[in-house]
């Protein structure tokens, strides 16, 4: 008898955006990614939530985005998101209004799992979790961080800083939107630009066009990258291995998009860094590859193993009660 199609689903509920995934669990209780939905997040604020009908209603929007390509609907998932500063074995998860919204859906949580552990299923590789190694999840408002040693978790901790503190940067101290400041940080990155690079940046309030130095709007994103590295740096400091990690520092998230940010985190941190990406996977499509998707794939792989140990073990327990039938 064939065996019936089961199908997974997965919730990541990000700081500044809500994706949803469905896969079905492959012959090999791998997942195949059938569709993935996103919106951005409302009522979440400084990584708590603010407004749980709001929070609902963008989940509700990515999910029927996810239902409509997988062609399934979903009454379950497993949800990612942000959790407190922890040790393994400690976790300590968001605020209760989280569940609320989620059920406010009309859907029932199975298991909540760190951002970070999600993310790290999609873009670590069984050698990274054994040799020793750091990620960094780098999100909207939050950067989250994981030591994997001998193929477990042994550390974690989340950042209250992340890639839009950059852009805020830029518009206060450039004087523009946040939209235009965005556009910089995404053009410009880390790296200097031409040394008589002129941006033309608009001002708020239509108080019209600025010419502001490349080199200017560069050296503030510098300064909060460098921020988030220091504060990660004396976080990993406190776990008491982690001058020997040969596995490196591997930075995922949708920061991690950042131009020049390996190289500038390389010689900040003095560490070998490299980019956490889905690719390994098999998605469909190439723009689910990404970082930024990190956390949403992971989650959906995370929820295919579990899924696939239950299976096996009902089918365990099913060949055992028939020898005495």
């Amino acid at each position: 008898m064939a065996r019936r199609q089961v199908v997974v689903a997965g919730l990541d509920i990000g700081t500044t955006k809500v994706v949803a995934v469905i896969a079905e669990i492959g012959p090999n209780g791998y997942p195949m990614i059938k569709g993935i939905g996103e919106c951005p997040t409302v009522g979440v604020r400084k990584g708590t939530v603010s407004d749980v009908e709001a929070l609902s209603k963008s989940i509700n929007n990515a999910v029927k985005s996810a239902q409509d390509l997988a062609g399934e609907t979903i009454q379950s998932v497993w949800v990612a998101f942000p959790v407190a500063n922890s040790l393994t074995g400690t976790l300590e998860f968001f605020d209760g209004q989280l569940v609320n919204s989620v059920r406010l859906a009309g859907l029932n949580i199975v298991e909540m799992v760190p951002s970070v552990v999600a993310s790290a299923e999609a873009v670590l590789t069984d050698t990274d979790k054994n040799l020793g190694t750091v990620l960094m999840d780098m999100g909207g408002t939050t950067t989250g961080l994981a030591v994997f040693d001998r193929g477990q978790l042994v550390w974690s901790h989340y950042l209250p800083v992340g890639s839009e503190h950059i852009t805020t940067d830029l518009a206060v101290c450039l004087r523009t939107t946040i939209g235009e400041a965005e556009r910089v940080k995404q053009s410009l990155g880390l790296q200097y630009p031409e040394q008589n690079k002129i941006l033309q940046v608009p001002g708020v309030n239509g108080q019209g066009i600025k010419k502001v130095p490349g080199v200017t709007a560069v050296e503030i994103i510098q300064s909060r990258v460098q921020e988030i590295l220091e504060l990660a740096q004396q976080e990993l400091s406190r776990f008491d291995r982690s001058a020997s990690l040969p596995g490196g520092l591997i930075i995922t998230g949708g920061g991690a998009l950042l131009t020049g940010l390996l190289e500038f985190t390389g010689n900040a941190l003095a560490m070998q860094v490299k980019l956490g990406s889905t690719a390994r996977v098999g998605v469909p499509r190439e723009e689910w590859t990404g970082p930024a998707y990190a956390s949403a794939i992971g989650l959906a792989i995370y929820s295919a193993k579990r899924r696939s140990r239950r299976l096996d073990q009902v089918s365990g327990w099913r060949k055992i009660l028939a020898r005495f039938r």
